[in-house]
């Protein structure tokens, strides 16, 4: 039971944490951006406290976590960029499948994992990078399947955005794996990491911090504070059932957001051409993403 609430917090938190927010209307999205890390770092540090860990790291080893913290948040620009000019199902499914074969990418060439793999698991590799391949490539065509979809411009700003969501969440690891700590114990460094490059890219845009109302303030922290609740799930979770389970059920939640973009955000449209193959190109990353994050 324990790991069915860790599971269920963790698929509700990452497969939910976007849609509270896409439809305030904010300045830029470095605005947005800020507003969501700001959000993680009081849950971080709420965290912190109550563990007692918001001591005790040495210099350098915060230095590296807080790093990892400042790739995230340059990640959280692109991927809100991704969000703004693709609609979220289709952001999603994009750059979900390539954090995984950056961070094995990463894995292989940093830290010499999948050496030694015998021939069945190399097929397996194979087939899953082609299955995300597949799952990505109807996601980006189903821009052009219905009548009214967005001009060129806003859609390769778009790609670009997720692309880049892809490359950078899937490399912020590597210094905090550098570091030698514990996701536990590094939490709190990371966020405060995320918090500091979301202040410089908000202070870089020039923009005033004001969103139009009340309510859309609590949006927008509402969206950095389930994406908090999603980690904090998936850190549990993998504590009980360890990381190979953990990290397929944390997989879940892009077909949770491309169900919640579709039929509630309407982007793209239900019941459309371009629905459905956004919808099928979600199923075909994240089952892809499964099979190769679980290969030994």
């Amino acid at each position: 039971m324990r790991s069915l609430f860790y599971a269920l917090i963790t698929v509700f938190g990452w497969g939910t944490w976007l849609a509270p927010s896409q439809k305030v209307i904010f300045p830029n999205q470095q605005i947005r951006n800020l507003y969501v890390v700001a959000a993680n770092l009081g849950i971080a540090t709420v965290v912190a406290l109550w563990q007692g860990s918001i001591r005790g790291l040495p210099p350098a080893t915060f230095g590296l976590t807080f790093l990892g913290g400042v790739i995230w948040a340059v990640g959280g620009l692109c991927a809100f960029t991704g969000t703004n000019k693709l609609g979220m199902a289709k952001a999603f499914g994009i750059w979900a499948p390539l954090n995984i074969i950056v961070s094995l990418i990463w894995g292989a060439a940093l830290f010499h994992e999948f050496v030694n793999l015998t021939a069945e698991t190399v097929l397996w590799l194979i087939a899953a990078i082609l299955t995300i391949l597949a799952g990505v490539l109807l996601i980006i065509f189903a821009k052009g399947a219905d009548e009214g979809s967005q001009e060129q411009g806003a859609f390769q700003l778009g790609l670009a955005g997720a692309v880049g969501a892809g490359i950078l969440w899937g490399s912020y690891f590597i210094p905090v794996k550098y570091s030698g700590v514990s996701p536990w114990a590094g939490a709190f460094p990371m966020a405060l990491g995320m918090a500091g490059g979301g202040i410089m890219l908000a202070l870089l845009s020039r923009q005033s911090w004001r969103l139009p109302s009340s309510g859309d303030y609590v949006r927008a922290c509402l969206t950095g504070t389930l994406w908090s609740m999603g980690n904090y799930g998936m850190l549990l979770l993998v504590s009980v059932i360890g990381a190979g389970k953990g990290f397929t059920i944390s997989q879940i939640s892009v077909v949770v957001g491309a169900l919640i973009s579709i039929y509630w955000l309407h982007e793209p449209a239900p019941k459309t051409r371009a629905a459905s193959l956004t919808f099928t190109g979600c199923v075909l990353a994240t089952l892809g993403g499964i099979v190769l994050g679980n290969l030994k």
